[in-house]
């Protein structure tokens, strides 16, 4: 059965969508706000962002990676406003929280469905363990609390959740390489590790990222990047469930203007490409995504 990108591979379409700042010595790296790249930089304090992120549900993978795209009349949708706040109470280590709420909505022959829903909310800590003049590396570890509202009842293959459901832990690590702050490659890696609920546990969430920049001009900052997402096998009452994996490759690119010191706008776009192979029992989408964000 596909899984929708709201559930356990939210994290993975978020990271692809909002772009970090290009505030102080910052590269905005695109695939990662969240949960990956930092909000704040060395050399700054706290910061805020806040975001809204539009997102359309166009196709599904089957379990042999066979893409369909929506049938006609129906829609699945939703609307996303995420805050997120940050503090580095030492320079190369950041404590940072994020979370939300959105609107979801689904029409189907002779079904529909529109409410308001909480989202999930995660707290994050990094650490910058090598922040040299070209190389940076990073570990963090995210913690996501379920807060927020899973899909459930008969609409529950298709309708967009704010919510996982369950807690999920995720280690992970993230290189950078800087040319003169002018442009930048990287990539990152992380791993959702999840609780169970009634029964029932989803399957491990593996994230694997790669990503570049480029800063135009001092102020105008473009940013690509490719991620894939692999959930395994899910299990009941201990049980794998078979055929329940799924997997789906995303693509994003972004554009970061910094209007002033303290102050950055974003704008970013992210699909799922519909193709054949890649990506198996789960739902595609497309989604635009604008935020701001201000750091001291």
């Amino acid at each position: 059965m596909p899984r929708s990108g709201g559930s356990g591979c939210r994290s993975a379409l978020a990271a692809a969508l909002l772009l970090a700042p290009a505030t102080g010595d910052a590269c905005p790296c695109g695939p990662g706000a969240a949960p990956v790249s930092t909000v704040t930089v060395p050399g700054e304090r706290f910061a805020a962002r806040a975001s809204i992120t539009g997102l359309v549900e166009t196709a599904t993978w089957d379990e042999r990676g066979v893409a369909r795209p929506a049938p006609a009349g129906a829609t699945s949708a939703r609307l996303l406003f995420e805050l997120a706040g940050a503090w580095r109470p030492w320079r190369l280590f950041e404590l940072s929280l994020q979370g939300g709420f959105g609107a979801a909505w689904v029409e189907l022959p002779g079904v529909s469905s529109r409410d308001l829903r909480m989202g999930d909310l995660s707290a994050r800590a990094r650490w910058e363990v090598i922040d040299a003049p070209s190389w940076r590396v990073a570990g963090f570890l995210t913690a996501r609390a379920p807060t927020g509202d899973a899909a459930a009842g008969a609409l529950a293959n298709g309708v967009p959740s704010l919510g996982l459901g369950v807690w999920e832990v995720a280690p992970g690590v993230e290189a950078s390489y800087r040319d003169d702050d002018r442009g930048a490659v990287g990539a990152s890696f992380d791993a959702g590790l999840r609780t169970g609920r009634d029964g029932w546990r989803p399957g491990t969430r593996l994230t694997a990222t790669v990503f570049g920049a480029w800063r135009a001009t001092e102020r105008l900052t473009l940013t690509a990047s490719a991620s894939n997402t692999w959930e395994l096998e899910s299990a009941r009452d201990d049980r794998p469930v078979a055929g329940s994996s799924t997997r789906r490759l995303t693509a994003g690119a972004g554009v970061t203007w910094r209007a002033r010191d303290a102050l950055a706008l974003a704008l970013g776009a992210a699909l799922d490409p519909w193709v054949d192979g890649l990506g198996s029992n789960a739902i595609a989408s497309v989604r635009t995504t604008l935020g701001v964000t201000w750091a001291r």
